[in-house]
């Protein structure tokens, strides 16, 4: 494509993210072309980017778009990712004894990924809230984790090894502990992980935002 004037100025690639970005946010088809020729490109040459790249866009987002018969699949990814994301997170913070932020932040990323993939691509609100609940579930399973060990170890150090050998990580009583104190366990730094970890989450599901 030979872009004159202002626009000759942007790579191909450039001009097709911007032309991308103004459809995706809402934009229609003749002002974006009206932008483009005022930038200094032809009104054919215009046209041409801007149908070829809405007609990939409008594919993507029919191909994407959400199905009702995807839910489970998408519970599925997001309770396999949260419970592995969740337990590497845990398992990383008894090993090293520090709970590493942004393996947090991962396990938002991982939640995210397993609801799109075992949704087979899908997208939208929906799934997007799958994700989120799944991430936080996930970043609860971690904190659980190393809590658990935490209590373990003084129950070691005060009665013994043979009554820390007693404790089940999924006694009822523990996690009812676990839930009493949660609050006390949390700091600032877990809550800028988590709001990271969540909006990784929100953000992979997310819909294109082109109208189909």
């Amino acid at each position: 494509m030979d872009n004159k004037g202002a626009a000759g100025t942007q790579s191909q690639e450039d001009l097709e993210v911007m032309i991308t970005e103004q459809l995706a946010g809402g934009k229609n088809r003749t002002d974006v072309v009206r932008n483009l020729v005022q930038s200094g490109m032809t009104e054919s040459e215009a046209n041409q980017a801007v149908e070829r790249i809405y007609f990939q866009l409008k594919k993507t987002a029919q191909e994407e778009e959400f199905s009702g018969e995807v839910i489970v699949p998408a519970l599925l990814g997001g309770l396999i990712a949260a419970v592995l994301g969740g337990a590497v997170w845990g398992g990383v913070a008894i090993w090293t004894g520090y709970e590493i932020g942004y393996v947090a932040w991962g396990v938002g990323l991982l939640c995210g990924l397993g609801v799109v993939m075992l949704s087979q691509g899908k997208r939208g609100m929906p799934l997007q809230v799958i994700a989120v609940v799944a991430s936080v579930l996930g970043i609860l399973i971690g904190k659980y984790m190393s809590f658990f060990d935490a209590v373990k170890g003084i129950v070691a150090a005060d009665q013994g090894a043979e009554a820390a050998g007693t404790m089940s990580m999924f006694s009822l009583g523990m996690v009812q502990f676990f839930g009493e104190n949660i609050t006390s366990l949390a700091s600032g730094f877990d809550a800028l992980w988590i709001v990271l970890a969540v909006y990784t989450a929100w953000s992979i599901p997310k819909a294109s935002g082109l109208k189909i």
